[in-house]
């Protein structure tokens, strides 16, 4: 189920159906959590990337709704108000 809010498509299913592109900074960010994690935490938070479902992936395209919203002006707390 697809929900746009303010112009951004909030349903990362429907992102993934889409083809949306991960935002350059989400790819960046969950890379080196995942880095983190393995070097620090013994891979405590198991994120794994590279692959459709992984974990990893759900997190960019969460951060991808942060960096689009950021990248238009908008506020994210903006975002959150209007997801039903």
């Amino acid at each position: 189920m697809s929900e746009v809010v303010l112009g951004i498509e909030t349903d990362v299913n429907a992102r993934w159906e889409n083809g949306v592109d991960h935002h350059p900074e989400s790819e960046k960010i969950i890379r080196i959590l995942r880095d983190l994690d393995g070097k620090l935490l013994g891979h405590t938070l198991d994120i794994s990337v590279g692959g459709d479902g992984d974990n990893g992936e759900f997190m960019m395209y969460l951060l991808d709704v942060y960096f689009e919203a950021q990248d238009k002006g908008i506020d994210i707390k903006e975002i959150l108000k209007g997801v039903k």
